[in-house]
């Protein structure tokens, strides 16, 4: 199956290439994300990036070819799409919400990426290179996960974060809107009170 060979090898030169590319984003994006647990994400993403680059090259060592790292064009949309939705928004929660997407659109990425590879191998019976690539799989999956978790608990603003430009009353009422309600209703009760007040001197 020289055809399927070929396809498979390529396949992992643009791979390696997706790795380097994707680790420069995530660090990148780490500079534009204000969110501290989306933060330590990234650099944890960026890092696991490496580690991944490092055991694709263990699967280019079972099968007896060396590394041809080449421009993903696929990646590098991704990358260039992250870049263009961050510079048209200002607000810091924007960015953190398409930092995330766009994490996600990655990781959905290698999840395809990984998938094709590792049923090439198989059919071409590179039994350590279904292994490894199935290890880098499970990882992105589970990374996947958590940005979902943090993308809902970002939306929920259930953060003690206060992003720029908001004040107390707004990341309180993010917070715990029950209390702002409370709180809400306390003025209302103070404002009438005045009131009163200001009528009982002028009677």
């Amino acid at each position: 199956m020289p055809g399927n060979r070929r396809l498979f090898e390529d396949g992992l030169h643009l791979l390696h290439g997706a790795h380097r590319q994707g680790a420069a984003q995530a660090k990148r994006n780490d500079k534009t994300a204000t969110l501290p647990k989306l933060k330590q994400m990234l650099e944890a993403g960026s890092k696991q990036n490496i580690v991944q680059l490092k055991r694709l090259d263990e699967v280019f060592d079972s099968i007896g070819v060396r590394p041809d790292p080449r421009n993903d064009l696929a990646m590098q949309g991704i990358c260039d799409l992250n870049e263009a939705e961050i510079a048209k928004h200002g607000n810091a929660a924007d960015r953190d919400l398409i930092n995330i997407e766009y994490g996600q659109v990655a990781a959905h990425f290698y999840i395809a990426r990984y998938g094709t590879l590792r049923r090439a191998a198989q059919a071409l019976e590179h039994a350590k290179a279904v292994k490894l690539l199935d290890r880098t799989l499970v990882e992105t999956r589970a990374i996947d996960r958590a940005f979902t978790q943090l993308y809902d608990h970002l939306l929920a603003r259930r953060t003690s974060t206060r992003y720029p430009g908001e004040t107390a009353l707004a990341t309180t009422a993010a917070m715990h809107p029950g209390l702002t309600v409370g709180l809400a209703f306390g003025g209302v009760l103070a404002a009438v009170a005045l009131l009163e007040a200001e009528r009982s001197k002028r009677r």
